[in-house]
């Protein structure tokens, strides 16, 4: 069985031989968990949509100015080019 120990910032390396038989890939989250004394990591699914709201918050900040006066000016160039 592999070993692993706890580095500066409670940090710990997966064996690779490990991450290739849960097949986790890069940025893959994992879930953590410690039931009865033993630490049990589970990748979760990516497929799963946010759990809230939240989670997109800020997702469009920039997208038409950073500053409020952007914003305005933005709106009113797109309002002009509406077909009425």
């Amino acid at each position: 069985m592999p070993e692993i120990r706890m580095r500066p910032k409670h940090q710990v390396t997966l064996p690779a031989s490990v991450v290739r038989a849960a097949n986790i890939q890069l940025d893959d989250r994992l879930m953590v968990k410690c039931v009865n004394g033993n630490i049990i990591i589970t990748p979760k699914k990516n497929d799963a949509p946010p759990a809230d709201v939240m989670a997109f918050a800020g997702i469009g900040r920039g997208l038409w100015g950073d500053t409020p006066e952007e914003v305005e000016q933005t709106a009113r160039e797109l309002r002009s080019q509406w077909e009425r």
